[in-house]
């Protein structure tokens, strides 16, 4: 969906030469994700948006733009209709390969952060299968002290 070139690399320990991939951090569904910052557009207040039938899809106006708005929470858990009802403070605006805007609306603000590529791994295709990870390509593991922090990447190419 969103163009990005990435290539993983094997696992060492972090020295001074660690390169680092700046990404956007936000929590849906009791998930960390993250998306690129080279295909991030804008970030800005959520404006209106025309549901779908399925709630998961939507349109909304951008600058004089029609944007299409993906609602990943209500796609992550689709059962769970207190999804629909969570405000929908911020949209996170992207491109597609195609070149057209799209949005990802969230509660929080998302959070700006360097991840250590090498800690960065693609998901097995058989975990891309469960449907709370199905959108995600890739996961980095941070560790802190109350445990290992897991960031699901989208937008990565495999």
């Amino acid at each position: 969906m969103l163009n990005f070139n990435f290539k993983p690399q094997r696992l060492s320990r972090p020295n001074d030469n660690t390169q680092l991939l700046k990404v956007l951090v936000f929590e849906m569904a009791n998930h960390f994700f993250a998306l690129p910052i080279s295909v991030i557009f804008k970030v800005i207040n959520c404006p209106s948006v025309t549901n779908s039938a399925d709630s998961s899809l939507g349109i909304a106006d951008f600058e004089g733009q029609t944007v299409t708005v993906v609602n990943l929470a209500q796609k992550l858990l689709p059962q769970n209709s207190t999804t629909e009802s969570l405000p929908k403070r911020f949209l996170i605006l992207s491109q597609t390969r195609q070149g057209e805007l799209c949005g990802i609306p969230i509660s929080k603000p998302p959070a700006l952060l360097e991840l250590p590529v090498d800690n960065i791994r693609p998901l097995p295709l058989s975990a891309r299968q469960i449907d709370s990870l199905s959108i995600a390509t890739h996961v980095a593991t941070l560790p802190k002290a109350e445990g290992d922090l897991k960031v699901f990447l989208l937008g990565m190419a495999t």
